[in-house]
């Protein structure tokens, strides 16, 4: 790849599907060793995102995200068609993981595609708990007394952060989330097929009852979420120079134009628009458009926690 030559220009990419005891899993922009994106458009199809941050670096992704991940690239993003129940799992968060794994912590968000009758979202507890009783529960088989359930509605947003045990249940969810598939599972409802990681994970826990509700934007250190009913034309976003864009297609169907050419965004489709692409229109294309849209916003001053290279074998993923 030539990169100095040519100005970077929004890309789309072929997504990855895997089958898992619980349903599907389809990373649709992933930059994590073991599953790496690649772009299907323009001149820089079928290169990986990876060999694409390698080259571009922080034409890509902007000076704050590069300064805090070196040639990562910051975000996942991800479908996890559940048809049966997850397993039990916690997230680290950035400190422990840099410090056990010399890798990346996990802050996630759930967007409700779709609920079944039998969804569930499994997120904290229903009330502080002792880590006895939590370790109990667990081996006893009666976690699911101890946890806050949720009957979620398509169209919500819920924000899993680090030491949250979480699950889902019936349902469809886009994930967004750091680029991390840092994860451990403490239960798996009395299958013994995979490893737990109960002891190694428990003192990662967050114990306490905090109340979940659906949010409908989220700003966390990791990145910014909103949703974007699209009705009519939109000029650039791109209040902050100093960021990439992500733009998924969540309802209906839209198209970015950019330098007189359109990328189109169906229904599950996502489109990256690199730092250096600064003036762009996002155009509807049929009634009740609805964009999520994924950035890094500036950060306070502080020491990042960039490891020398990326983490490829992790204790689990979903």
């Amino acid at each position: 790849m030539d990169a100095q030559g040519k100005k970077l220009t929004p890309m789309k990419f072929l997504p990855h599907g895997q089958q898992m005891p619980w349903g599907g899993m389809e990373y649709k922009l992933a930059d994590l060793g073991f599953v790496d994106s690649m772009a299907c458009e323009g001149y820089l199809g079928g290169n990986t995102l990876s060999d694409i941050m390698q080259t571009y670096l922080e034409r890509v992704v902007g000076e704050t995200a590069f300064e805090w991940y070196g040639t990562q690239f910051p975000v996942l993003v991800k479908r996890l068609q559940v048809k049966g129940r997850t397993a039990l799992h916690v997230n680290p968060d950035d400190e422990s993981a840099a410090q056990r794994y010399d890798a990346f912590g996990k802050t996630a968000l759930w967007y409700v595609e779709k609920a079944g009758p039998d969804a569930r979202l499994f997120l904290g507890f229903r009330k502080t708990v002792s880590a006895a009783a939590f370790y109990k529960a667990c081996m006893e088989g009666t976690v699911q007394e101890l946890l806050q359930e949720i009957s979620p509605r398509e169209g919500e947003c819920y924000l899993v952060p680090p030491g949250m045990v979480h699950a889902a249940q019936d349902v469809t969810l886009l994930e967004v989330a750091e680029s991390s598939e840092l994860s451990f599972r403490l239960h798996d409802w009395g299958s013994t097929e995979r490893e737990l990681h109960l002891e190694e994970a428990f003192d990662l826990i967050d114990l306490s009852a905090r109340p979940v509700k659906p949010v409908q934007n989220a700003v966390t250190e990791q990145f910014t979420l909103n949703l974007i009913p699209l009705s009519q034309a939109l000029q650039s976003r791109r209040d902050v120079d100093d960021t990439f864009l992500v733009y998924l297609c969540l309802k209906g169907s839209a198209a970015l134009r950019a330098d007189g050419k359109d990328y189109p965004l169906k229904a599950g489709e996502l489109v990256l628009v690199p730092a250096e692409v600064n003036d762009f229109l996002l155009l509807p294309a049929a009634p009740e458009t609805l964009l999520m849209e994924v950035r890094m916003d500036p950060r306070p001053e502080q020491e990042d926690i960039i490891g020398e290279e990326k983490e490829e074998l992790w204790p689990t993923s979903e």
